[in-house]
């Protein structure tokens, strides 16, 4: 029995088309391409980092691999048996036909040569030679080209599975060669769901709030969710329990009770508790930075409930929403960030006092109907016999 610590991230990869989370509609047509013995021979996955590009392409070459034990042995499988010759070797990473590139460090001519006197060569185990290129966009343009006419009409045997973090970098002639997918970020609610469920396989107990801080830190990111799992969990070993405390240590966020607590008092205009509870979180671990993304994304929440309830009383949160544009660069360029943001918070909070344009308006428009209804009272009454007592 091996004794090697695995991270979270390789424990818990998926190994069939239904353990993906967030991608329905992508595993839904590979699953149909599977099963109706209708696969391209060249896929591209492309999305953000850590939402299951390279793990999908690894997953599609197990289904195209698998031999099965039976009569059905001549047919694609969207699900892969996990016990025929080939689905063990893949789980080994071993198989002798299943061929993983890193582009990111393979990037010349001589490397795709390889891969072209490659396809030349039957399988020796599975159905299929399969050609796995992480990174792909960072080929070389020679290297691009060079492989452009086997990819165009490669050998029967031969499939291709690209991924890519910047599909931009990738040449018209590849993607138009290749079955393109997007892979989504991953909802927040759906990744703090999976963070509550793999936290409970490992035997921790973990706050809802707390996976739902991880969820939101990680960006949609599978990966760098886990990523951060592990770390909380190190720091919770001895207790098994997981709590958004916890959570704040390690991450160096706020609560959202604060984040909106905060944006309250500055919408209400009271400078200074709100800089105090601002103090006050970045006191208690919470990174300036951190806090600053909170209050924006907050703000944002509120100016997109606002449309949604049709609420025309925008424009104070829409000033607000430049100011925090414009004080970003000022954040990043700081010497002491928590400054910059503390000056920011006060100039928000000042901000949010002054008259909104829509009640403005309001006074204005009565103002005006005043005036106006005052000027035909004049009027009428230079004209004898006009009873000016019907004008409103």
């Amino acid at each position: 029995m091996s004794n090697h610590y695995v991270v979270l991230s390789r424990k818990y990869r998926p190994k069939n088309l239904n353990d993906l989370i967030g991608q329905e509609v992508m595993a839904q047509f590979i699953r149909t391409c599977l099963d109706e013995n209708k696969v391209p021979h060249a896929f591209l996955f492309h999305g953000i980092r850590g939402v299951g590009k390279t793990t999908t392409a690894r997953i599609l070459a197990r289904c195209l691999s698998c031999t099965g034990t039976g009569d059905d042995s001549s047919i694609h499988r969207s699900s892969p048996c996990g016990i025929c010759r080939s689905c063990l070797a893949i789980d080994r990473d071993s198989h002798m036909d299943v061929m993983e590139f890193d582009a990111a460090s393979r990037t010349g001519v001589d490397d795709v040569r390889e891969i072209i006197e490659s396809t030349q060569y039957a399988p020796a185990l599975g159905k299929f030679k399969i050609f796995i290129i992480d990174e792909v966009h960072m080929l070389s343009k020679s290297a691009f080209n060079s492989l452009l006419k086997t990819l165009e009409e490669p050998p029967l045997h031969v499939k291709f599975i690209f991924a890519t973090t910047e599909l931009n970098k990738v040449p018209e002639t590849v993607l138009s060669r290749c079955m393109t997918f997007q892979l989504n970020p991953i909802p927040t609610v759906k990744l703090a769901g999976y963070i509550l469920n793999i936290a409970n396989k490992e035997g921790f107990v973990i706050e809802e709030e707390a996976a739902d801080i991880v969820a939101t830190e990680s960006g949609g990111s599978v990966r760098d969710a886990l990523s951060i799992l592990d770390q909380i969990m190190m720091l919770s070993y001895r207790d098994k329990n997981i709590t958004s405390d916890t959570v704040i240590k390690v991450i160096g966020r706020a609560r959202r009770c604060d984040i909106e607590e905060i944006l309250e008092l500055i919408l209400a205009s009271k400078t200074s508790e709100a800089v105090q509870l601002a103090e006050r979180v970045i006191v208690n671990g919470c990174a300036p930075f951190a806090l600053y993304g909170g209050l924006q994304s907050a703000l944002y929440r509120r100016i997109t409930e606002r449309v949604k309830k049709k609420d025309g009383k925008l424009s104070t949160l829409l000033y607000l929403w430049q100011i925090f544009l414009k004080q970003t660069e000022n954040m990043k360029s700081a010497e002491h960030p928590e400054h910059v943001l503390i000056a920011a918070i006060i100039i928000l909070a000042y901000t949010a006092s002054f008259p909104n344009i829509e009640s403005m308006m309001i006074k204005n428009t009565q103002a005006n109907q005043n005036k106006s209804d005052s000027l035909i009272q004049k009027i009428l009454t230079k004209f004898p016999g006009s009873d000016v007592t019907e004008v409103e």
